[in-house]
């Protein structure tokens, strides 16, 4: 049967169809987005951003560092599929990217970088550290927020103990002595307020109302959590643990742009309820450095992207002997022993013990090298007698 184009427009102008038309063409609008699967307030990932990584790294190389570093409980062909002189990898469920390879060592291209490798600055032996840009980022919050981040707890009338407060405190006395040494130092936060605008009550939408915000790990409070509704709860998750990690990225991406960022934070043990925590024997430091992405992590699409950026930045190569170092340096002075995961969420690397990979979103998000530092548990019995003491003088024993 033939019908004339007459016939077929007015089919299509008639009422009863229209809507389908509509329907037809919204979905084929959102297909790119419902392909999508980002983590918790992620931005699209701009792939075209590894475009600049063409050809900077062999195959061997790539294989390696995924095998030895970046993966843990997951084969690199579930994301990545090294084959010859190029790479596949999932930009989303549609799409793919293609990595092309160099043949040899000596046919890599030079990645240009927002950052400076150590080897690029000139030897000062008076001010060794000359030049170098380095950002400390305090980590946490404190203050107000400390209850909010299950980083306080208090015992009787004593001095409370808020992580955010210590470390921005400690950046405070690290950067002057960092100065001294030659380097230009930026707080990524100078006072205990947050940097993101966002709220916990902006952010208070069911996980079914905005699947987008799901956040890629289950949340384990060290105090106990049922005071809050769920919804609350993962609203203020991702104030705190999320966009206010977000926020800090932008800062040190785009304004301070520096060779190394400095995460500082203390560690604890499980305390229980922080009106009446818990107090432990165990004392000890660990750094970190990013690696070890797990199966589910991988799922989110800009989990991977980031993943593959800090991999063809080399940023590893970087990270792993400036924490060795930090790490043998701070062991030998507090005599503090290595701390040991239990858990497939992170895995020991270099030689000393003390530096584990682990896929956190400030190492994972923050351009250039990070260091993750690590050391004293806030509630052993020695750390927190040294918190009651305050700031003093000279030598006390604990």
């Amino acid at each position: 049967m033939k019908v004339s184009l007459y016939k077929w427009s007015n089919l299509l102008n008639q009422t009863a169809i229209r809507p389908a038309i509509a329907f037809v063409l919204f979905y084929c609008s959102i297909l790119p987005v419902l392909a999508q699967r980002r983590s918790a307030l992620a931005p699209v990932p701009d792939w075209n951003v590894l475009e600049a990584y063409q050809e900077s790294m062999t195959a061997e190389e790539l294989t390696n560092i995924l095998r030895t570093v970046y993966l843990s409980d997951t084969p690199a062909e579930a994301w990545i599929q090294v084959s010859g002189q190029r790479a596949l990898v999932r930009e989303d469920a549609n799409r793919t990217f293609v990595l092309r390879l160099a043949p040899d060592l000596n046919s890599r291209r030079e990645a240009q970088h927002t950052w400076r490798r150590a080897g690029q600055f000139l030897p000062n032996e008076k001010q060794p550290l000359s030049g170098v840009s380095i950002a400390i980022d305090p980590g946490h919050l404190g203050g107000e927020w400390a209850r909010m981040e299950e980083r306080w707890f208090q015992i009787g009338n004593s001095t409370p103990v808020a992580e955010g407060d210590m470390t921005l405190r400690v950046a405070k006395l690290l950067a002057p002595k960092l100065q001294e040494f030659g380097a230009r130092v930026t707080l990524v936060r100078s006072e205990t307020s947050p940097l993101t605008t966002f709220r916990p009550e902006q952010l208070a939408a069911t996980p079914s109302s905005h699947p987008q915000l799901n956040l890629p790990y289950n949340p384990s409070s060290m105090n106990d959590p049922g005071q809050h509704s769920l919804v609350s709860t993962e609203a203020q998750l991702l104030f705190y643990r999320v966009a206010e990690i977000r926020e800090r990225a932008k800062v040190i991406n785009e304004q301070i742009r520096p060779d190394l960022t400095l995460c500082l934070h203390f560690n604890a043990e499980p305390w229980g309820d922080p009106e009446h925590p818990t107090l432990v024997q165990t004392n000890h430091l660990h750094l970190l450095v990013n690696g070890a992405y797990s199966n589910a992590e991988l799922s989110y699409d800009d989990v991977r992207f980031c993943m593959l950026r800090r991999i063809l930045d080399r940023c590893f190569s970087e990270e792993l002997p400036l924490s060795e170092t930090i790490a043998t340096s701070m062991a030998a002075t507090t005599r503090l022993p290595p701390y040991s995961y239990t858990t497939s969420s992170a895995r020991p690397i270099g030689k000393t013990g003390y530096v584990w990979a682990r896929n956190l979103l400030a190492n994972r998000i923050y351009d250039g090298p990070v260091l993750y530092l690590e050391p004293y548990v806030m509630n052993s019995f020695e750390v927190f007698d040294r918190i009651q003491a305050g700031e003093y003088q000279g030598v006390r024993e604990f």
